[in-house]
């Protein structure tokens, strides 16, 4: 959401106020925060949107593609067109079968917005849906790394150690479960990827320096890797 807010901003069309007013701002849990106005409710004009938590914003859901943007149009009008889009991209035929693996379109983009922080390829990222939606059947942690990055906003990849402690229903180390909401807005690659996970015996995976994705059956082979990959020497 921060991404598309500076856009903007940026190019001196809106404030990034202006359009977290209306999209929600980044991490708020309404339900908590009362000193922020809501965010505008799209759901009946989206039916998309209905499973959405009514204490989150639209993170997730606006849709990264290439628009012709005119400033005239107002921001409101911006996001329903990115809303537009989503709708369009994500077809009849996908959400059936999001529904036959009786899941909810909130818990799908949640997920894809962790593929499509965490990994390049699309063929790692169906690899990576299938170990973490496998973690979440088995009540284990999904210790994602972009959802630190996530609460602490820092552009480097290096997690500290206190980072993994921070209390924030982001936190995929400290919490089961996926986090509050999306963590970005996820390209169709990782939409894709997160309703068609691949089966693996893997339970683990890392992100070495050069993007390449190191996948580990054991957490002996994860710590390994770890060592290889990741360690300074």
């Amino acid at each position: 959401m921060k991404d598309v807010a500076w856009y903007f901003e940026n190019r001196g069309m809106f404030q990034v106020e202006e359009i977290f007013e209306i999209a929600g701002f980044p991490k708020a849990d309404y339900s908590k925060t009362k000193d922020l106005p809501l965010p505008k409710d799209f759901s009946d004009e989206f039916s998309f949107l209905k499973d959405k938590p009514k204490n989150l914003g639209l993170e997730g859901y606006l849709f990264p593609d290439t628009y012709e943007i005119n400033r005239e149009e107002g921001i409101e009008k911006i996001i329903q067109r990115m809303l537009r889009n989503f709708d369009k991209k994500l077809s009849l035929s996908l959400r059936q079968e999001i529904n036959q693996q009786e899941k909810t379109i909130f818990e799908v983009i949640n997920m894809a917005s962790l593929l499509e922080k965490e990994v390049k390829s699309f063929e790692d990222k169906k690899l990576v849906s299938g170990i973490l939606w496998k973690r979440l059947e088995n009540s284990i942690p999904l210790q994602v790394d972009a959802t630190i990055t996530y609460i602490t906003g820092k552009k480097t990849t290096g997690i500290l150690k206190e980072d993994l402690q921070i209390d924030s229903p982001y936190n995929t180390y400290k919490y089961l479960g996926l986090p509050l909401g999306p963590i970005c807005n996820p390209g169709l690659d990782s939409i894709l990827a997160a309703i068609y996970p691949e089966s693996s015996e893997f339970w683990y995976y890392l992100s070495s320096p050069n993007g390449e994705t190191i996948f580990s059956k054991t957490l002996e082979e994860h710590n390994q890797a770890k060592y290889l990959y990741l360690s300074e020497k």
